[in-house]
C-alpha cells in the first residue's frame, strides 16, 4: 500500500510531545513491513536541515487563501527505505515555537495549519505519490479528511484517496473565530453543530471527526473515556458516539531502537533483563546528579511530563509530605504552569537530598532518570495513551499509575503484575499505591520478578502498525 501521513510534528526533527514520537516512529514500523510511506510536515525553523541532511526538491506548492497566496518548498528527507519525510517551508512556520509563545497561540494557526493540509496533498500529487490511504493527526491535520470530500477553495482535491483521522489528544481542537471560516474560504453549508460549528465558533478537529472513513485514538481505554464522559469528551462526545462504530482505540508503540536499556547511549551503565547490575549504578549517578542523596537503598521514585493540569501534578504534590514521611525519594523533569513549577520548586527547598526539581525539558535526563529511578509516577487525570510508562516498563522501572485512558490498558498490579494501580484521583489513593509498592520493594526477590515480567512487556511498534493496516483497508 502507499500511505500519506499529514501531522505537525515528528521525532527526531520536531517535537513537543507523544504525538511526534508517533509520526517518527509509525510510519518507520509500516514502511518495514512493505507499504510506501510519505510523511507531510511543516520545515519549522527549530529543524536542522544540515543535520537531517534535508534536501530542497526545487519543487514549490501554491494554496489559495482569499486575497492570498501562500507558497511553499519542499524539503525532503529519506532516513529508511520505503519512507520519505516532505516538509513545507513558508515564512509562516519561521517562529521561536511550533504553536505560540507566552501560553498563547498563534492567532493565524488556523491558516499556518490549513497550508499544511491543502499543501501536503498538492505536494503528494507533485511527488506523484498517489495513496491507497491517507493517515491524518489531530486538530493540526484534520482539514485533510474535508478537503479530501469537498475540495479547497472551489476546487476538488488533487488527490483522492480513504482517510483515517487519530485523535492523539481531545484536549486541543483547533477552535478559532467563526471569521476563519471564511478566512480559509471554506464551505458555508459546513458552518453548522454537525460539521465545524462549535458554540459559535470554528473547530477544525471536528473537520477530520466528521469526514474521516475512520477514526482512531491511541489507546482502548481513552477511545471508551472520550465517548462516555464530557470532562473527557471535552464538549465532542455527542459526535463521537455518533460515530463510535467508526472509532478504535490502538495503543501507541514505543521506538525500542531508542529507548531500550541494553543500546541506550545516553545512560551511564547499559542493562539488561538477564543483568540488572547496571540498573544500579544508573541509580546512583542519577541521585548525583540531580541532587538526591546517596542512599543505594532509599526508593527513587520519578516523574517526567509538562507542568500542566491534565498530568495531576497537583495531586502529587500534595501528596509529598506523605512521600517523604515514607522515606522515598522524588525526582521530577519537565516545565509548564507557573504556580506548579513554583510549588516543585518549593518542594525541592523544603526537602533538601530528598526531592529534586529539575524544571527544565532534557531528552538525554529523561532517559537517565528511567534508567536510574525505581518506580515512576503518573498521576494524570486523563491519559489518552501515555508513552513514559511504556518507556519505564522497558527499563524495569515499575509504574505507579492513575488507572486511566493508556495508563489503565498498560499496567496491571497483582501477583503477576508489573506495576501499581489507584483509581481516586486523590494523593491518599496515589499514597495507599506507594504503600503497596514499598510493601514489594522490601521482598527483593519479588521486586525483582516484577522488574522481569515489566521488561518482557511488547509494546513495539510493529504490533500496532499491523492495526493501523487493517483500517488503511477498504
Amino acid at each position: 500500500m502507499k500511505i500519506l501521513f499529514v501531522a505537525s510534528e515528528a521525532a527526531p526533527y520536531v517535537k513537543t510531545g507523544g504525538l511526534g514520537d508517533v509520526i517518527g516512529a509509525l510510519p518507520r514500523a509500516l514502511a518495514g513491513r512493505g507499504h510506501d510511506v510519505l510523511v507531510i510536515l511543516p520545515r519549522y525553523a527549530s529543524i536542522d536541515a544540515q543535520q537531517f541532511g534535508l534536501r530542497d526538491t526545487g519543487r514549490r506548492v501554491e494554496v489559495q487563501f482569499p486575497n492570498l497566496n501562500a507558497g511553499a518548498h519542499i524539503h525532503v528527507h529519506a532516513p529508511a527505505e520505503r519512507l520519505r519525510y516532505l516538509f513545507l517551508q513558508n515564512p509562516w512556520y519561521d517562529r521561536r515555537d511550533l504553536y505560540g509563545e507566552n501560553g498563547k497561540d498563534y492567532r493565524d494557526n488556523h491558516k499556518r495549519y490549513a497550508l499544511l493540509c491543502a499543501g501536503s496533498l498538492e505536494a503528494a500529487r507533485q511527488w506523484n505519490f498517489i495513496p491507497n490511504a491517507i493517515h491524518a493527526h489531530d486538530w493540526q491535520g484534520a482539514l485533510v479528511p474535508l478537503i479530501v470530500k469537498r475540495g479547497w477553495a472551489g476546487r476538488p482535491s488533487p488527490i483522492r484517496a480513504r482517510c483515517v483521522f487519530t485523535i492523539h489528544n481531545l484536549a486541543y481542537q483547533g477552535v478559532f473565530p467563526r471569521e476563519a471560516m471564511s478566512e480559509l474560504d471554506l464551505p458555508v453549508d459546513l458552518f453548522n453543530p454537525d460539521a465545524l460549528e462549535f458554540y459559535g465558533k470554528l473547530n477544525l478537529m471536528k473537520a477530520g471527526l466528521v469526514f474521516a472513513e475512520k477514526l482512531t485514538t491511541v489507546s482502548p481505554t481513552y477511545a471508551r473515556e472520550i465517548v462516555q464522559s464530557t470532562e473527557t469528551g471535552a464538549g465532542l462526545e455527542g459526535l463521537l458516539r455518533h460515530r463510535q462504530a467508526d472509532l478504535t482505540g490502538i495503543m501507541n508503540g514505543v521506538d525500542y531502537e531508542r529507548w531500550s536499556p541494553d543500546k541506550d547511549p545516553l545512560i551511564p551503565q547499559r542493562y539488561s533483563a538477564q543483568d540488572l547490575s547496571g540498573k544500579a549504578a544508573c541509580k546512583t549517578a542519577l541521585q548525583q546528579e540531580v541532587g538526591l542523596d546517596q542512599e543505594p537503598g532509599t526508593m527513587v521514585c520519578a516523574t517526567i511530563g509538562g507542568l500542566v493540569h491534565q498530568k495531576g501534578y497537583d495531586v502529587l504534590a500534595e501528596a509529598v509530605p506523605g512521600m517523604m514521611e515514607r522515606k522515598v525519594q522524588l525526582v521530577h523533569l519537565g516545565a509548564g504552569d507557573a504556580a506548579l513549577e513554583e510549588q516543585f520548586a518549593a518542594l525541592a527547598t523544603r526537602y533538601p537530598g530528598r526531592v529534586s526539581a529539575q524544571l527544565r525539558f532534557d531528552d538525554g535526563l529523561a532517559h537517565r532518570i528511567e534508567a536510574g529511578a525505581d518506580v515512576f509516577v503518573m498521576p494524570s487525570r486523563f491519559e489518552p495513551c501515555g508513552l513514559n510508562q511504556l518507556y519505564s516498563l522497558r527499563y524495569g522501572t515499575l509504574p505507579l499509575v492513575h488507572a486511566v485512558g493508556g495508563l489503565n490498558d498498560s499496567i496491571s498490579e497483582g501477583p503477576q503484575g508489573w506495576g501499581f494501580r489507584f483509581q481516586q484521583e486523590s494523593p491518599t489513593a496515589l499514597l495507599e499505591a506507594l504503600d503497596r509498592a514499598l510493601v514489594l520493594w522490601r521482598d527483593k526477590r519479588a521486586w525483582r520478578a516484577a522488574q522481569e515480567r515489566a521488561m518482557a512487556r511488547d509494546h513495539s511498534w510493529d504490533r500496532a502498525a499491523g492495526q493501523y493496516e487493517a483500517l488503511y483497508r477498504p
